[in-house]
């Protein structure tokens, strides 16, 4: 009589957590699932379309969208719940975790899953423009990026520190433009544009393009230069130094000092672990999407934490779950 009482309370305290409001919700995999990623032909737009589509094929019970972005409000969209994951740059996760610079509250309902790949933030110059240097670039017509775009003022500090300003370029007889990747890449080719600042991986099939037509330089940063940089950038602990990786485009030496932010992974709080254990399996596993990315420290698992594990925000328990399986957290 003892044991069948045992296991009909057993069984009742079961049932009472499965049946307690938002207990089987909470690891419930959502109906719909939106990527955050930026807009089409960017390297982020490309990365999202393939693992939203190989996503789909993993879960044919969900959803999934990649929906165009920016790097200023993807994180801020995923902690309200209006997306489930999204790609943002560490200067700017870390501002809106914070609820700084252009964020007027705490976004804190993320979680990493990790690093995708290191943005060497460097000028791209047309070939035959005169510029072999950074401070070539005054007097010249530039692009930092859309004039909206957190990625944009994050260039522009770095040409402050070179005495390059807006109103600087129009005094020497240049101009600055503010220009999508698209729009920047096209004005180059038809010779309307001299540069612009750049912050992606390497190599990056948008410069293999332009080293092809018009022909690309990439002016090399000084150390000095670099440590300026490093001193000025906001905020403080997103940016580490790098070194360029040597030869990657036709006529571009390479092998300088560069500083550089990573590329990173956020998801909402509320996804399930198994899910997110699963969605950082097949990031840094899948063939297909580490081919896309060339391998090296992108989509690197080794370099999954660089420069976050210490940080203050948190890693989702189901990428921390992979990352230890695989001796990486």
């Amino acid at each position: 009589m003892f044991k069948t009482l045992s296991r009909l309370a057993r069984a009742a305290a079961i049932g009472a957590v499965i049946t307690a409001p938002g207990a089987a919700s909470a690891q419930e995999n959502p109906e719909f699932f939106k990527i955050l990623s930026t807009s089409p032909g960017g390297l982020w737009h490309t990365f999202a379309t393939q693992l939203s589509e190989k996503l789909q094929q993993k879960y044919p019970g969900t959803t999934f969208s990649n929906v165009p972005g920016g790097s200023q409000k993807n994180q801020m969209l995923v902690s309200e719940g209006q997306a489930q994951m999204g790609l943002s740059f560490t200067p700017v996760s870390l501002e809106a975790w914070t609820g700084t610079a252009g964020f007027d509250k705490e976004h804190q309902n993320v979680r990493l899953i990790g690093t995708f790949y290191p943005a060497f933030l460097h000028a791209v110059a047309r070939k035959g423009a005169g510029i072999e240097s950074m401070a070539d670039l005054q007097g010249k017509v530039v692009s930092p990026g859309k004039r909206e775009w957190s990625t944009a003022q994050i260039a522009m500090q770095i040409l402050e520190t070179k005495g390059i300003t807006e109103e600087s370029l129009a005094e020497n007889g240049g101009q600055m433009q503010f220009l999508g990747l698209k729009d920047a890449a096209n004005m180059m080719q038809d010779r309307r544009l001299d540069a612009f600042m750049y912050y992606g991986s390497v190599p990056s099939p948008l410069l293999l393009q332009l080293s092809e037509i018009p022909g690309i330089d990439i002016p090399p940063y000084t150390q000095e230069e670099v440590d300026i940089a490093m001193e000025q950038l906001t905020p403080k602990g997103a940016y580490v130094q790098m070194t360029y990786p040597k030869d990657p485009y036709p006529g571009v030496a390479g092998d300088f000092p560069v500083p550089v932010m990573w590329s990173i992974f956020v998801v909402s709080a509320d996804l399930p672990d198994e899910m997110v254990y699963e969605i950082t399996k097949m990031i840094y596993e899948d063939p297909d999407l580490n081919k896309f990315m060339g391998g090296g420290p992108s989509l690197n698992v080794e370099l999954a934490t660089s420069g976050l594990k210490d940080g203050p925000m948190l890693f989702h328990d189901g990428a921390i779950k992979y990352l230890e399986e695989k001796g990486a957290w």
